[in-house]
């Protein structure tokens, strides 16, 4: 018999050896589980410390990473990078982010806001007691976030608008958010800010009894009805490719808002220690009534469709300076909301 060249064989062999290294490559990508990063808020923290969301992401061959994020806005920015899969935001922020340039569709809307989803306050001692007493006051608000959008409308409807881009109104307005607002509050920089009660900067303000409220949004306005709404939204391509982890992560939010609801003590404790906040300031966050972290969804996706389209018309039409520069069309708008995460969907949790 004769025999091979040891060269011939030892380049058949180096090839064997790189074929089956490419096929365990291959193989093991495969097996790899998709690694999920989740916004750290109230009701992902419990989740994760009950095991929740790993064992129904473990059904779709992935993990979950839980992120804190600590500065306002940063969601949409780790989300268009890749850093994030889900963001939680109010529509109308949600809506300027689409606008900018996000590619990102929502995938879960809240039903209407209560009226003190957001509120305006002063501090205590202030003699400011209500909205007209701010005529020619320092009001502080992000201006791309739902506090700026609520006091635009409460204060535009009870005659003392907010200063614009495009107009200067009765009440000065003071482009400031997170810690810094507060700071800014405290100090007496400005005289009123717009907020949300529930919020991990917000709540201790109310613990404390170092604040009162000047204002609610206003009652049946468009703020309440379309852009106060919370919304979970994600990037498209991401919702496209992977629709059953979207699932996953909807479904297990069903299941743990009924636990905290039902355990608001226990859900505190756990909150508290994941948040790194007294418990005191957890439990305020599960009870008060202007909580959105908790709220029930809006399962009809028409009805949040017209919410946005609703609340994007009214801030054309009454000088919002963002949306009066750019704004989405109805097809857009359509769009935007993805159909197969609402009742009747193929992905829906309803």
């Amino acid at each position: 018999m004769r025999r091979l060249p040891s060269t011939i064989l030892g380049t058949a062999l180096l090839a064997l050896v790189i074929i089956l290294g490419l096929r365990a490559t291959v193989q093991s990508a495969a097996d790899a589980a998709f690694a999920t990063k989740i916004p750290l808020n109230e009701w992902t923290a419990v989740a994760q410390s009950k095991g929740w969301l790993q064992e129904e992401f473990r059904k779709y061959n992935a993990t979950t990473e839980l992120i804190d994020i600590t500065a306002m806005g940063a969601e949409a920015v780790l989300l268009d990078k890749g850093g994030l899969h889900f963001a939680f935001r109010m529509q109308y922020p949600a809506l300027l982010h689409k606008l900018n340039g996000l590619d990102a569709e929502i995938v879960w809307i809240s039903e209407k806001a209560p009226p003190r989803r957001n509120v305006l306050v002063a501090l205590k001692d202030s003699p400011i007691n209500s909205v007209h007493a701010l005529q020619g006051k320092k009001l502080g608000a992000w201006r791309i976030s739902c506090p700026y959008f609520s006091a635009f409308e409460l204060l535009k409807i009870k005659g003392v608008p907010l200063d614009t881009a495009l107009q200067k109104g009765a009440v000065r307005h003071e482009n400031i958010q997170g810690s810094a607002a507060t700071n800014a509050l405290l100090a007496g920089k400005i005289d009123s800010l717009s907020l949300h009660p529930s919020t991990v900067l917000a709540a201790p303000l109310y613990t404390e009894k170092i604040i009162k409220e000047i204002s609610t949004s206003l009652p049946n306005g468009v703020y309440l009805n379309g852009g106060g709404r919370t919304s979970i939204f994600a990037i498209k391509g991401f919702a496209w490719r992977r629709p059953d982890l979207v699932k996953a992560f909807l479904t297990v939010r069903e299941k743990t808002i009924k636990w905290i609801l039902g355990n608001p003590d226990e859900a505190a404790g756990i909150i508290a220690r994941e948040m790194r906040i007294p418990k005191y300031v957890a439990k305020f966050m599960i009870t008060d009534d202007s909580s959105y972290s908790f709220a029930p969804g809006e399962p009809d996706w028409k009805e949040a469709v017209q919410s946005i389209k609703l609340f994007q018309e009214w801030g054309i039409k009454n000088g919002d300076d963002f949306l009066t520069k750019k704004h989405l069309t109805d097809a857009q708008i359509e769009t935007f909301v993805d159909r197969r995460f609402f009742k009747g969907g193929q992905y829906s949790v309803y």
